[in-house]
């Protein structure tokens, strides 16, 4: 019997201890590697992208050449105003990738020896880098889709006599649906959305999968008029068994397992508000399973050192800045205003924006 990737030499690259040994030049080095990759490790402007820099070394500060503005490293990033050490920081990705089916904050507060709000919000940005790095592929070939349902569980009363069901589980109006869409191919990438209810994915579905796809689910109802729009439809009925007539969807249960594991065994509750976020967690999780934790410490130092901050993180434990209460009140009045017009408000969103 072969030897588990996870248990072999070649999944472990890096460990926490040579990241906490690092001086602070050495990880100030490490994060300007990663941080302007694009020119090769060394400094250029984020504003009109001129690699003329000045540097200060003094006060860790640089200064354009051609419009004279000032940054600092983790200006423009997820970690601006940060107040964490850079050290720390890559302390914390590297504890991050290495929980397997999930880190909690309220443990990485623990080993960092920083507040719970500070580790939840760290992890929160985190996510957000991990979303940039999924959202940006379109999913071709044989794709696999299914459906998992989390939360909502109303638990029930210890005597039996005081139970108002027959005994089955009963739900709340927060129950929520994740549905996971698969490439069926070595190295394919995946994606998940939580909405209300499995035929609330489909339009997202028809977005994310490209068209000349083949496609297998279920029989979920919701999913059968897939096949009007994707080029090839194949169906497994579970009631018969998990593979029937050479067709299943096995490798997205076992990304619904690792979900199931996180949700149980590491983060214990999912709230709906944050079910987005752990979504791209998880399949992030599953795709790069094969690499290596220094492969994934670096991929995710990479996105979160170059993507723009999250609006929706700036201040998220204070009294938001004027700046994003400005933004949201644009946001409300466009929403009323597509109203009175008649027109569907679209959803508000905070996509990626590179950092140039």
């Amino acid at each position: 019997m072969g030897q588990h990737f996870l248990l072999s030499a070649k999944a472990r690259t890096l460990s926490v201890l040579e990241v906490a040994r690092m001086s602070d030049d050495e990880a100030y080095a490490v994060f300007k590697e990663m941080r302007f990759a694009e020119n090769g490790g060394e400094p250029f402007c984020p504003r009109c992208g001129c690699d003329a820099i000045y540097t200060y070394k003094v006060r860790r500060e640089f200064k354009c050449k051609a419009c004279d503005h000032r940054f600092t490293l983790t200006s423009g990033t997820l970690f601006r105003g940060r107040k964490m050490a850079i050290k720390d920081i890559l302390v914390a990705i590297l504890l991050f990738v290495n929980g397997v089916n999930g880190n909690a904050a309220l443990r990485l507060s623990r080993d960092l020896g920083c507040a719970y709000k500070t580790a939840f919000v760290l992890l929160a940005k985190l996510r957000r880098a991990q979303m940039a790095m999924q959202i940006q592929y379109q999913l071709t070939g044989e794709v696999d889709i299914d459906g998992l349902w989390i939360g909502g569980y109303i638990r029930q009363e210890n005597m039996v006599v005081d139970r108002e069901s027959d005994g089955r589980k009963q739900f709340s109006g927060k129950r929520r649906s994740i549905v996971t869409m698969r490439e069926r191919r070595p190295g394919g990438r995946s994606r998940a959305v939580v909405v209300a209810n499995e035929k609330a994915a489909v339009d997202i579905i028809k977005k994310v999968v490209a068209q000349s796809a083949h496609i297998i689910t279920d029989e979920q109802p919701a999913f059968s008029k897939l096949h009007l729009h994707f080029e090839e439809h194949s169906t497994v009925n579970h009631s018969l068994g998990l593979v029937v007539g050479g067709v299943h969807t096995n490798p997205v249960e076992s990304q619904h397992t690792r979900i199931r594991r996180g949700e149980r065994g590491v983060y214990l509750h999912i709230s709906g508000n944050h079910a987005q976020r752990f979504a791209h967690e998880f399949s992030w999780r599953d795709d790069f399973r094969r690499l290596s934790n220094g492969q994934q410490f670096r991929k995710l130092l990479g996105s979160a050192a170059t993507i723009s901050p999250d609006l929706e993180l700036a201040g998220y434990w204070q009294k938001r800045p004027k700046s994003v209460r400005d933004l949201n009140r644009r946001r409300a009045l466009k929403v009323r205003t597509q109203k009175a017009r008649g027109a569907k408000p679209k959803p508000i969103s905070y996509t990626a924006r590179a950092t140039v």
